[in-house]
């Protein structure tokens, strides 16, 4: 089974060295050889141009276990950052679902701003006409209680007048007068 282990991702260090290390102050492949590390894991498009990586590992001890050892470090080495780049991934991932909800609440936030100062403006407007109304009844009820006061002299002065009119022929509007009748119906 091949390995990619997604290695332009990786660094430089940890015991791996690489064609990047050239940036470093390493001196490549040949002086692996030289230093005595052997190769571990190969990656890259296998033409042998420049996408071409040998990872060394530069641990110690020779023998059978120590190169056993040394793999298992480099695979575990290898796992845990090809984890940590998932675990990079997905926080980047969460930052985006996050940023957007976030903005779709600035935007939901807005909206609803908006929709307060709507009703703040028509709440304003219908108490300003509650008061003009409530004025209104005020005077229209000052208006009602002179007509009433105004209806009942009338009235008043009708039945006068009809008392009168049966007193000329009866006598009875001088006790009708000084008992106060046109003035009683008044209040």
């Amino acid at each position: 089974m091949p390995l990619d282990f997604g290695l332009p991702d990786m660094d430089v260090g940890f015991g791996f060295f690489g064609v990047d290390a050239v940036a470093f102050g390493y001196d490549g492949v040949a002086s692996d050889a030289a230093a005595g590390l052997s190769p571990v894991v190969g990656a890259g498009d296998g033409s042998g141009g420049g996408g071409d990586v040998l990872l060394y590992c530069d641990g110690g001890g020779g023998g059978e276990d120590g190169e056993e050892e040394r793999r298992r470090r480099l695979r575990r080495k290898i796992s845990n950052r090809e984890s940590a780049r998932r675990s990079r991934a997905r926080r980047r991932q969460r930052v985006e679902e996050l940023e957007r909800a976030a903005d779709e609440l600035r935007a939901e936030r807005r909206a609803l701003a908006s929709r307060l100062d709507a009703t703040a403006r028509r709440a304003l407007a219908v108490r300003g006409a509650n008061a003009r109304h409530h004025a209104e009844a005020g005077v229209l009820r000052r208006r009602l209680g002179e007509a009433q006061r105004n209806a009942a002299v009338l009235i008043g002065l009708s039945r006068l007048l009809r008392s009168t009119a049966n007193g000329a022929h009866g006598g009875a509007a001088p006790a009708q007068l000084s008992n106060g009748g046109v003035a009683s119906l008044m209040t």
